[in-house]
């Protein structure tokens, strides 16, 4: 049972950490920065643009709870509400956001497991847009040397990206947080101070790339709506300087279906595959989704199996106790932007190519 546990809580941290920014459980991780001299020059980063959130927008969202599910032959162990997560959308018609926040409870999962992270990604009809990620960083990355390291969710990793319609400029940078849950999001930018050292990437953007995970996700779901089950969309976006394609493997159609407590006429599953053009590495995962009145097309399930023996699922719970959107407390946003704003006087300038990759 012990064992059972330790694994359970590993897969939990594998899916928490990597979920919370490329959404959910699928995305390639935020690296952390190397280490570079204090008094290196400064270049330019595109600075994130000011203002609050759409005015006049749609909107919409999902709370989601997260379980965990161990399996030894005929046996199998759940844990339910080991920690939750909301996705949120919002379109005014010319520009768009997409949020999630997604972390474990450290008062539920196993060993106390303190996993969690945000990513924010808006989009301009001028195909400009800005990404604000975080989440916590695991063992390997905090250690990236081969050091034992201990990932108590205490460090995290930080980036903030700009892109046009041609170029993506991104910037990294880790912080030390002990102790501080997704609950906390606000004292965790605390951290964040504009004397962090940001590790910066210019790279050309792939022509149709989207601009994040979220985004792309919504448009394969949208493609599948509109072509039906048997369409087979690939969208390609970028993260941290990396281009990924997102590829719709197959796709049914449920029919009425429960989740939870709601129940729905319809529903489509979808098995979804991701591959890094960096180091050739797929992520395959499933979703449920449905459209709604607002055309959000979030989310009702998300699922993610590592092995055969062990799944974690995203379900659907109007009642689970997350956090408030960052975009509707007044004073997250405005922090965020100050922060990818002030970039310009502790970047260092890396170069990479992302279309090449």
């Amino acid at each position: 049972m012990q064992l059972a546990t330790v694994r359970l809580q590993d897969v939990l941290r594998r899916i928490v950490s990597v979920a919370a920014v490329g959404a959910v459980i699928m995305l390639g991780g935020t690296p952390a920065p190397a280490d570079v001299p204090e008094n290196a020059r400064a270049s330019a980063v595109a600075a994130a643009r000011p203002g609050s959130t759409l005015r006049d927008a749609a909107r919409a969202e999902h709370r989601y709870r997260i379980i965990g599910k161990l399996r030894f032959g005929l046996f199998s162990i759940t844990r339910d509400g080991v920690g939750s997560a909301r996705m949120a959308w919002q379109s005014d018609g010319s520009s768009s956001v997409l949020t999630l926040l997604v972390g474990s409870d450290p008062q539920r999962a196993p060993q106390n497991l303190n996993q969690w992270g945000y990513l924010r990604e808006e989009v301009r009809a001028s195909d400009e847009a800005d990404v604000f990620s975080l989440r916590s960083l695991d063992d390997d990355e905090v250690a990236p040397d081969g050091a034992r390291a201990v990932a108590d969710g205490s460090r995290f990793g930080v980036s903030c990206a700009s892109l046009n319609a041609l170029d993506v400029t991104d910037a990294q940078t880790t912080v030390q947080a002990r102790g501080l849950t997704y609950r906390m999001l606000n004292q965790l930018l605390d951290t964040v101070s504009d004397k962090s050292t940001w590790k910066e990437r210019h790279s050309r953007r792939p022509a149709g790339s989207d601009a994040g995970f979220l985004t792309a996700l919504q448009h394969a779901i949208r493609q599948i709506g509109s072509g039906g089950a048997k369409a087979r969309p690939s969208v390609t976006y970028v993260y941290n300087g990396t281009v990924y394609d997102l590829t719709v493997r197959d796709s049914e159609s449920l029919g009425h279906t429960a989740v939870g407590d709601r129940t729905f006429e319809q529903l489509t599953r979808s098995d979804f595959a991701i591959r890094s053009r960096a180091s050739g590495n797929v992520t395959k995962f499933a979703a449920t989704y449905v459209p709604d009145r607002t055309g959000a097309w979030l989310p009702v399930q998300i699922f993610y199996r590592p092995t055969f023996w062990l799944s974690v699922e995203l379900r659907l719970d109007d009642n689970a106790d997350v956090p408030v959107d960052a975009d509707a407390d007044g004073s997250v946003l405005p922090r965020i932007r100050a922060i990818c704003a002030s970039l310009p006087r502790h970047a260092v300038s890396l170069q990479g190519s992302a279309s090449s990759r």
